[in-house]
């Protein structure tokens, strides 16, 4: 591992996106000087610190670009009163499981209170989420909008920020033969708290009377089923639309190509097979990958309003990082 840094003569060779808006996320966050910030993380152990957490492979620019940027957006948040909510957007397999393990363990090192909680877990239960999700065109058994407990989401959020306490449901994916299903409970007191999901943030759709097209070559025509089910896609979407609104800041990690989630979903099953010896495979893979492609339009899931956008090439290299286009009018 390289000691080199963004800054560096030469530069982190791992490290591919352009400094300058890199720096104006930094000042953003505080850190106008980016030596001041660079020994800041030296100090806590830089590209060391949590390193077990990342998988094997994982580059530098990760640690660089989005791990240690989002802690200094977390830190910015530490002494304040009140608790913090912030989300972690992206397509299915980009990284945000990874980047939630990372964090969670990075401020367990620096004795920070966070807790990073995946959308999944507040699916509904078995009974109604079979039910929910019945007739789709894609055949998927959960994922979709309307396969959670939006009333229990909201009512965990309040709560914690309320009194403290999460108490927050667990969804094992491997149960029911693949299904999936809720397995317990898990309580923490945390300060902040991380909600990821593959389509948070996502806003809906002014289609009016007619289904939005997915123009990309990722995806083939939709089909009339397609067409017809994505007006229920967007109906039970409108219902996170408030959920939305309750997050402090929102980083985006986006894909430059959409299609780059048809490898990631096959990678991330690929290691859940070999982890947990379960996972979806040959027609089942091919029917979600589709309705990542379908469900929601494309230039929705790429346009999410959020505060910081990372975006990420195929082999999820980082290739820019900094504010988002919503976020640099914010702060003007």
């Amino acid at each position: 591992m390289t000691n080199n840094s963004p800054w560096s003569d030469p530069i982190d060779p791992e490290v591919l996106y352009p400094i300058s808006p890199y720096n104006k996320l930094l000042e953003s966050l505080n850190w106008p000087d980016h030596t001041q910030w660079l020994n800041h993380w030296l100090k806590h152990g830089g590209l060391n610190l949590a390193a077990s957490a990342w998988p094997l492979g994982t580059k530098n620019d990760w640690v660089w670009g989005i791990g240690l940027p989002f802690l200094s957006d977390i830190e910015r948040f530490i002494g304040e009163e009140t608790r913090i909510l912030f989300g972690i957007s992206g397509l299915p397999g980009c990284g945000k499981t990874s980047l939630g393990r990372w964090l969670e363990m990075a401020a367990a090192q620096l004795n920070w209170p966070l807790k990073v909680v995946s959308m999944d877990d507040f699916y509904l239960t078995a009974e109604a989420l079979d039910q929910a999700m019945a007739g789709n065109p894609w055949k998927v058994p959960r994922a979709l909008p309307g396969s959670h407990s939006i009333e229990l989401l909201e009512e965990t959020i309040e709560t914690w920020k309320v009194n403290g306490t999460l108490k927050a449901p667990k969804f094992d994916k491997a149960l029911r033969n693949g299904l999936g299903d809720r397995c317990g409970w898990r309580t923490s007191s945390p300060k902040i708290l991380v909600l990821e999901g593959w389509f948070l943030g996502c806003g809906l759709t002014d289609h009016k009377k007619k289904a939005p097209e997915n123009k990309s070559m990722a995806a083939r025509p939709l089909s009339l089923n397609e067409k017809n089910y994505q007006f229920i896609v967007q109906s039970a979407l409108s219902k996170y639309q408030p959920l939305w609104g309750k997050f402090e800041r929102v980083w985006h990690l986006k894909a430059i190509e959409f299609i780059s989630t048809r490898q990631w979903k096959t990678q991330q099953e690929m290691n859940l097979q070999k982890e947990r010896g379960a996972s979806l495979k040959g027609e089942s893979l091919d029917l979600f990958i589709r309705m990542i492609e379908a469900s929601i339009p494309q230039k929705d899931l790429q346009s999410i309003k959020s505060d910081v956008i990372a975006k990420l090439s195929s082999s999820r290299q980082i290739k820019w990082i900094g504010l988002s286009e919503h976020n640099s009018k914010k702060t003007n």
